[in-house]
């Protein structure tokens, strides 16, 4: 199954030939996960647990054990992911005031281990 490609803050992709662009696989996950991470628990009314609102967390104070059970809570319930492989979520400080947020798990599709990586 195919959906429409959507970059994370931005507007729908197009095509090469200027249409709307597809996604399908590892990739169509990859967007599905930071949709689901960035959108704001509560904002979709039909599934009010949906979201993780990491966007809502930059400038407050680093809560890393609270951040890492959202985002595995999240992951447990994204389709794509292959539930009986291990989730593994890294947070590291490389720099005052920045954080970087690996998530490392297996696509349910194509049975890779996938790595995402979100930076502050």
């Amino acid at each position: 199954m195919s959906a429409l490609s959507h970059t994370m803050g931005g507007d729908l992709d197009l095509s090469g030939a200027g249409g709307l662009a597809v996604v399908t696989g590892a990739d169509q996950t990859r967007q599905a996960i930071l949709r689901r991470l960035c959108t704001n628990s509560g904002a979709y009314i039909w599934q009010p647990d949906y979201g993780a609102g990491l966007p809502g967390r930059v400038g407050s104070v680093m809560d890393e054990s609270a951040v890492r059970s959202l985002v595995l809570e999240q992951m447990n319930d994204e389709a794509g992911v292959d539930q009986s492989q291990p989730i593994n979520v890294t947070i590291t400080n490389p720099k005052v005031g920045a954080y970087l947020l690996a998530i490392s798990y297996t696509d349910a599709a194509s049975g890779t281990v996938q790595e995402l990586t979100l930076t502050t």
